[in-house]
């Protein structure tokens, strides 16, 4: 009885933990549309050069984040930089 305690313990702290990276990741992903949605003032699913003139971190890895080197910053780039509206 107390090995099944024990198990229980563990999978209920392993699908606590997994909800909460799930949230994690759900909120900076809603960040990060966010960011996209209110830098891309052309509304073209892409942030260029000057439209990420409105956020600082942005604009000082826009090179770094353009991991395809087109001169824009898709929502997919954006997501793997981590950079977020705060």
């Amino acid at each position: 009885m107390a090995n099944f305690k024990k198990l229980m313990t563990i999978a209920l702290t392993i699908m606590l933990v997994q909800g909460l990276l799930a949230l994690v990741v759900s909120s900076t992903a809603r960040a990060q549309e966010s960011l996209m949605t209110t830098l891309d003032s052309d509304q073209d699913g892409l942030i260029s050069l000057h439209e990420a003139a409105g956020h600082k971190a942005l604009l000082e890895n826009f090179t770094k984040i353009d991991s395809n080197e087109d001169g824009f910053i898709s929502l997919d780039e954006l997501e793997v930089s981590e950079i977020t509206k705060g």
